[in-house]
């Protein structure tokens, strides 16, 4: 397992790469999260998670473990609706753009991301059910905000599905 570990995973970004890498290469880390879903409704749920990135495939991109609950969590207050999952991002040069995937137990979704302003909007590419973005915003070294969020009107109004507030460990 080693071999494998140590063959996809990279200490830093590729040198030549590492301006361009950085719109994601300042997550990298490991973060302990408090989400918030159905904000506002009899379902709302209040979850701490955790969230883990780094360099893969020679610096060249970048992956994540998503999980909600956090591992610690899951032992005396596990989440039917929880998630375990992780994203490979690649950045595509001729767009300017991130060519993301995001998989977990029964899916798997394709993604595109890019900077609008400070902050970084990520929207999925099949958008047979509206239009779905993750934002990251408000972000600093220690910290960011994130929501995942629909629209059935081309982003006339926008459901926040649900949000959390990440803090570095």
């Amino acid at each position: 397992m080693n071999d494998f570990i140590n063959a996809l995973t990279s200490e830093s970004p590729k040198s030549e790469m590492k301006e361009k890498l950085n719109l994601f290469g300042q997550f990298i880390g490991e973060w302990d999260f408090d989400l918030v879903g159905g904000k506002g409704t009899p379902e709302e749920l209040n979850v701490p998670g955790e969230w883990i990135f780094s360099w893969i495939l020679e610096g060249t991109a970048i992956q994540d473990v998503f999980i909600c609950p956090s591992r610690k969590e899951k032992i005396h207050n596990p989440q039917p609706n929880g998630e375990y999952g992780t994203t490979v991002r690649f950045y595509n040069p001729e767009k300017g753009t991130w060519n993301i995937c995001y998989g977990g137990y029964g899916f798997m979704d394709t993604l595109e991301a890019k900077q609008v302003g400070s902050q970084i909007i990520v929207t999925n590419t099949d958008n047979s059910d509206g239009l779905n973005q993750w934002v990251f915003s408000d972000i600093t070294p220690t910290s960011f905000h994130w929501q995942n969020r629909v629209t059935q009107d081309n982003g006339n109004t926008w459901h926040i599905y649900c949000e959390l507030l990440a803090r570095k460990r």
